[in-house]
């Protein structure tokens, strides 16, 4: 969603550029104590908390697969990344986050 004026911290989270991300990438922004994992999939942007439902390590150094699944790095816990549903617990999912791009610049709203 393309807004006309620039976010405002600290609802808002400044991300990176848009064309820094591109697409099927993940990255992190620090907020909190997990930080944010934020996610370019076929031209989607999703952001989630940093932390695998698992045992709540973080999953920003997963593996995303061709189907759009994060793949947990420490235990191959599965994430959808258009809704953040967990493929291994039905029903669970990760927390999310609203995400807009304006300028080219990505904001995660953290509030």
């Amino acid at each position: 969603m393309i807004e006309e004026t620039i976010p405002t911290p600290p609802a808002w989270l400044p991300g990176p550029l848009l064309v820094d991300l591109p697409d099927k990438t993940i990255t992190t922004l620090d907020h909190g104590a997990d930080g944010i994992v934020l996610v370019h999939f076929n031209a989607k942007l999703t952001a989630f908390r940093n932390s695998c439902l698992h045992q709540e390590m973080p999953i920003h150094a997963g593996t995303l697969t061709p189907d759009g699944i994060l793949l947990c790095p420490w235990h191959n816990w599965c994430y959808h990344v258009s809704t953040g549903e967990c493929l291994n617990v039905p029903g669970a999912e990760l927390e999310s986050f609203p995400v807009q791009v304006v300028d080219a610049r990505v904001w995660v709203k953290v509030e």
